[in-house]
């Protein structure tokens, strides 16, 4: 039997498909998922926090105020542990103790009345920010700021410029 133009055509039948706002979510989710995978495999982490050694070595002449603002300064550091004033006595022994076996006439010209006090201070942090320690470079009392990021497992030591 062969249609005749004259007989209408069969009804089309209806698609009855995904509604297109609910494709473009799961495509979205898909993606997002897909990418973030590709991420992880390719090596990509969250970056673990890091701890932080900062020592604040002041002049022999630093006076109490500059000493209490210092410490202050210190205190502010994202979570600060440890916070402590090395005395003379204590660097000394540290020095004593750092160069033991060294001969040399400005190891033994070493005294305790010429080792500086030091503020020493843990941090922890993903990455080290200068900017609360931005108010220990208008005071007086300070010799030098050293910051080292330790060695860890993961990642070598290294020092901190602000």
């Amino acid at each position: 039997m062969s249609e005749s133009p004259d007989q209408p055509a069969a009804p089309a039948r209806s698609r009855r498909g995904v509604p297109p706002a609910l494709a473009a979510v799961v495509a979205l989710l898909v993606g997002a998922g897909g990418a973030a995978g590709g991420l992880y495999l390719a090596g990509w982490r969250e970056v673990p926090e890091q701890s932080y050694n900062v020592m604040v070595i002041l002049k022999q002449e630093a006076t109490p105020e500059q000493k209490a603002a210092v410490k202050a300064v210190l205190e502010k550091l994202p979570t600060p542990t440890g916070l402590h004033l090395a005395t003379r006595a204590e660097a000394y022994a540290e020095a004593k103790q750092a160069y033991a076996g060294v001969d040399s006439d400005a190891v033994d010209a070493l005294t305790e009345e010429s080792m500086p006090e030091s503020y020493r201070v843990t941090t922890s942090s993903r990455d080290f920010d200068c900017a609360p320690l931005k108010p220990l470079t208008s005071l007086q009392g300070i010799s030098k700021l050293s910051i080292v990021r330790p060695n860890t497992a993961d990642s070598p030591g290294a020092q901190i410029i602000c």
